[in-house]
């Protein structure tokens, strides 16, 4: 794996021309904090620099979780008030965060909450587990949604993203539900689901690397143009927000024990 840096909350290893890429705090449901936040931002980084690598999947250790968004504990702790704005807002999380346009294949293996959004929203191609769920917790723990809803909606319906985001963790498509809405491609078993994100993306890397860049780059160029305003204004709303930072650190603190590891 020569160039890819150090990590303690990823795991990293080179299949020929594809990194996989797994969120690896199970005990957290995947859910980052600042230590994952910076070990992504500096794979993403090597991974854009690698001219032998030329397509990612990422996934989530363990079957429960892929990512429930920020870790709430580690959050409260460094005094984080505002984590849509600290953390989901401009923090680089993926591949087109860090403005890399390689193919990126999300394997989505169990819940998909709040910040593990990011992941899917930014993928080039998503498949998830057949026990996949994907569901929003920002309203439960007093928090506008901003960016995540924003970017479901190249994924999903109008109707979908506004039910799942206004009702909260109540409200839940299930792997069946994601595939007859678009939103993941593929459903497969939990033990299948690695080994056929890899193949896929083996598939994807066998194109020479600028064919692909210039693909993806011109195709998410788009999808930002219509993203990239409304995330704008929905930070800016936000943070002219009255609700104050001592209530969302109460919320948060009622919520940190409920399921889900993050927001």
């Amino acid at each position: 794996m020569s160039g890819l840096p150090r990590t303690t909350t990823l795991g990293l290893a080179r299949h020929d021309r594809v990194l996989l890429v797994t969120l690896d705090r199970p005990h957290r449901l995947n859910a980052y904090d600042r230590t994952m936040v910076d070990e992504l931002r500096r794979t993403w980084q090597a991974f854009g620099a690698d001219d032998g690598l030329h397509a990612a999947v990422v996934t989530g250790a363990g079957e429960r979780g892929f990512c429930t968004g920020f870790d709430v504990d580690d959050t409260l702790d460094a005094g984080v008030t505002s984590p849509s704005l600290d953390h989901a807002g401009r923090v680089a999380l993926t591949a087109r965060d860090m403005g890399v346009f390689k193919p990126v294949v999300a394997a989505v293996n169990g819940h998909c909450c709040a910040g593990g959004w990011h992941f899917v929203n930014d993928a080039d191609v998503v498949l998830c587990a057949a026990h996949a769920t994907f569901f929003d917790t920002h309203h439960d723990v007093g928090l506008a949604n901003p960016v995540e809803a924003v970017g479901a909606l190249s994924r999903l319906p109008l109707g979908e993203v506004m039910r799942m985001v206004l009702t909260g963790r109540s409200y839940r498509i299930d792997a069946r539900r994601a595939h007859e809405l678009g939103l993941v491609t593929e459903v497969t078993s939990a033990e299948e689901l690695t080994g056929r994100a890899l193949a896929i993306a083996t598939d994807i890397a066998r194109h020479p690397l600028d064919v692909l860049t210039t693909t993806v780059e011109t195709v998410w160029t788009a999808v930002q143009a219509q993203r990239g305003a409304a995330e704008a204004f929905g930070l800016a709303m936000l943070a002219r927000s009255d609700a104050s930072a001592q209530h969302r650190g109460a919320t948060m603190r009622e919520f940190r024990h409920g399921d889900g590891g993050g927001r």
